[in-house]
């Protein structure tokens, strides 16, 4: 009985798995004969994307060759939306990465202006007014659910952006509104009592920036919903996830390409945890990021950064309009933007196929209609007119002698003009090191700071020249005949007329500065003595006969109140004093302001750059260049020349060679016998030197210092310009410029020119 039992479990047994092995048959001969045409196709299936590979950048180099600027290969890592799958699959890859960015210390892009960590609120005070609008227009363009679910930025972003400097702090029972009308009310005066100015409201160094307590959460449970993120992911993982989602609707929202940058400059340990984790759709790139082989010009030579949304879709936009990609890397600032079309390569196309997990499999250049692979070919080299060691010795200087010369100074500029004018050197201070555009903490440290580093006081600071302004009446004055070369005006301590001739001025007598810090009169004086004593009671009275629209018009030939054409944005036009410049800043011109005007007083307003090509026009006869930074452009093996820069003059003021030797004698007396005189004595060449001061603020603040010279003196190459805010007096400014001008003509500039790659040697 037991056996029959054992033997039927046993049949039963061997009957089960003979089916399993029927069954695996038939599934094998399924696999290898009936359908194995259909199998291999999907095993061997790939999928072909197109996409465009970025060009290197062209570099910077200084005047002799130097490189200022220049790429190294880096690992980035993108993502491509076409691959990455479903919002599930999706979803995971991306929390998967993440999660190896977190364990490798890796940044990823995140401009999402919402903290990181519960509870959610707006950041609106730590980003830029282009993340702010980029925020902005996503959020419009997403439907009225996000849009009211947004509302709170939205009122956050418009209140940051129309007033600069706003404060917003949402308080216990306070409505968002009465935040937004308290921020309003914020505005940063266009006056500032240290003479600094800004054409368009911004954060005054004074001020901080508070956005606190408004609640980001609806929008987060909006994008969680929207973008189908697990209720399961944690606060903290759903917002770094919500994030990098956000920035590729950015990047992909009605944009040709599916591509994006998730993070750049990664490291082997952080690709080599991404490769074993096999995460579809992520892939990483080797590509090219700017490297800096000087620590100075930072304002000049500016940076570079991705396109910005709202310059993407500007119905104007350059980049949309100019075959550029969304993601691609651009000129932001300085000479990275201003030569953009230069430096910028022309771009690769490649085809990329991926099997059916996502894996890369192959990469082929694409061919043009005529048959050229399209390889990405790498822009031109920038040659500048910059020479980096001068450069090095004007910050420098700066450095170390402005921060002592008062216990009030706020910040100084010092630009160094050839006769053509070409930028040798130009430099705001204090400064920065533009590695802080690759490290948040730092770049918020920075633009924090109540000196304003970022803020490029050569072309963007108004000051008013002060005495540097009377070589101008001078020249008008001898020009159109009111004066002689040998002509002597008394000097009684106070302007005044004449016992017995009508006074026009009224009560107002203004004094000469040496009657009224010294109680004494310079006496007669003819016009080199009066610019070597900067007598104002000389300048006064030629002001009185020629009046204040000849003083006008020599200012603007000097190029006053006017751009210099540099190449790079943000020069400020400054103002030359007079009825036009009264009717709009909405002031009434009196009749006595004609005699401040004439000594640079008043509301005339100049940046360094336009004071030092001023004093370019002046010596070199009367020939006002525009301002440059560019002297040539090379191919990127620098073998051909593709552009050399041609200065031709704006304008030609016909100063006489008397009038013009009259003027150039008291600067040069002011360098060889007057207050500067200390400075310049055992320098290798002869130096013409004019300072300034111009009042600012209340009676207690220290005044700007204000100089300009040019050397040599019988044949001028170079013309330097120093202002210093609240630096007290214009002669203390001798120091720098002796240092400066030494640095030029001394034996340890040796300028010897760099031979690059492919440079034909004479």
């Amino acid at each position: 009985m037991d056996g029959t039992r054992f033997t039927l479990r046993l049949r039963f047994v061997a009957g089960i798995m003979a089916g399993i092995l029927l069954l695996f048959f038939g599934v094998l001969y399924n696999l290898q004969i009936v359908n194995v045409d259909d199998y291999r196709r999907q095993a061997t299936a790939r999928i072909a994307n197109q996409e465009t590979v970025e060009a290197a950048r062209g570099e910077l180099t200084d005047r002799y060759g130097r490189v200022l600027v220049s790429n190294k290969t880096i690992y980035e890592v993108t993502l491509d939306r076409s691959t990455l799958g479903e919002e599930a699959q999706r979803n995971a890859t991306l929390l998967k990465l993440l999660e190896i960015c977190r364990e490798e210390g890796v940044v990823w892009t995140d401009t999402l202006p919402i903290s990181d960590t519960a509870p959610f609120v707006y950041t609106m005070d730590q980003t830029d007014s282009n993340t702010r609008k980029s925020f902005s227009k996503l959020m419009e363009t997403m439907g009225t659910s996000w849009k009211t679910a947004a509302a709170d930025g939205l009122e956050l972003a418009a209140a940051m952006d129309s007033d600069g400097a706003a404060a917003v702090t949402q308080t216990e029972g306070g409505s968002l509104s009465e935040a937004v009308a308290r921020a309003a009310q914020h505005q940063w005066s266009q006056a500032q009592s240290d003479g600094l100015r800004r054409e368009t409201p911004g954060q005054a160094p004074e001020q901080e920036t508070a956005v606190s307590g408004v609640s980001a959460q609806p929008l987060i449970s909006k994008m969680r919903e929207y973008f189908e993120v697990d209720p399961a992911v944690s606060d903290e993982e759903g917002r770094a996830l919500v994030g990098v989602l956000y920035e590729m609707l950015l990047r992909t929202k009605d944009v040709s390409t599916s591509e994006y940058v998730f993070a750049s400059d990664v490291d082997i340990s952080f690709i080599t945890k991404v490769k074993e984790a096999g995460l579809a759709g992520v892939k990483i790139d080797t590509t090219t990021a700017r490297t800096y082989n000087t620590n100075y010009a930072a304002h000049l030579l500016g940076r570079v950064g991705s396109i910005y949304y709202d310059e993407w879709y500007a119905d104007d936009s350059y980049y949309r309009n100019n075959g550029y990609n969304m993601n691609d890397t651009v000129g932001k600032e300085g000479v990275e933007k201003a030569f953009e079309s230069y430096l910028r390569g022309e771009a690769g196309v490649r085809t990329t196929e991926t099997n059916a997990n996502g894996k890369v499999v192959s990469e082929t250049w694409v061919p043009d209609e005529n048959g050229e692979l399209q390889v990405p070919q790498p822009g031109n080299n920038v040659m500048l007119t910059i020479d980096e060691r001068l450069q090095e010795a004007v910050e420098t200087s700066l450095s170390q002698r402005v921060p002592g010369m008062t216990d009030q100074v706020k910040g100084a500029s010092a630009v160094v003009l050839d006769m053509s004018g070409g930028v040798l050197a130009m430099a705001s201070y204090p400064t920065f090191d533009l590695s802080i555009y690759s490290d948040s903490a730092a770049y918020n440290q920075v633009s924090q700071d109540p000196l304003a580093p970022l803020y490029n006081r050569a072309i963007q600071g108004l000051y008013s020249p002060g005495s540097t302004f009377k070589m101008i009446t001078g020249v008008a004055a001898l020009q159109e005949g009111y004066t002689t070369p040998g002509e002597e005006i008394l000097d009684t301590g106070r302007f005044q007329y004449p016992a017995g001739e009508k006074y026009p001025y009224g009560d107002y007598h203004p004094a000469c500065w040496y009657y009224l810090q010294y109680g004494g009169k310079h006496g007669w004086e003819n016009m080199g003595d009066a610019i070597r004593d900067s007598c104002n009671i000389f300048f006064f009275t030629l002001a009185d006969r020629m009046g204040i629209d000849i003083i006008d018009e020599y200012a603007s030939m000097f190029g006053l109140g006017q751009k210099t054409g540099i190449e790079i944005t943000g020069e400020k036009t400054g103002r030359v004093a007079g009825p036009a410049a009264s009717e709009a800043l909405g002031q009434e011109w009196y009749d006595g302001l004609l005699l401040s005007a004439a000594i640079g007083q008043g509301t005339t307003e100049c940046t360094p750059i336009q004071l030092a090509n001023y004093i370019v026009t002046l010596v070199n006869g009367g020939n006002r260049y525009p301002v440059h930074l560019l002297k040539t452009v090379k191919t990127s093996d620098y073998s051909q020349v593709v552009e050399e820069y041609s200065a031709e003059p704006l304008d030609s003021i016909n100063i006489s060679e008397e009038n013009l030797e009259t003027v150039k004698e008291g600067i040069g007396l002011m360098a060889s016998e007057g207050s500067v005189a200390k400075y310049f004595k055992d320098l290798p060449v002869k130096v013409g030197a004019k300072t300034g001061t111009a009042q600012v603020g209340s009676a207690t603040a220290e005044s700007n210092a204000v100089f300009v010279c040019f050397a040599p003196y019988d044949d001028p190459e170079i013309a330097i310009s120093i202002v210093v805010e609240r630096g007290g007096s214009g002669t203390e400014l001798g120091a720098i410029a002796a240092d400066i001008v030494s640095a030029y003509f001394g034996s340890e500039n040796t300028n010897e020119t760099v031979t690059t790659e492919n440079t034909l040697l004479r």
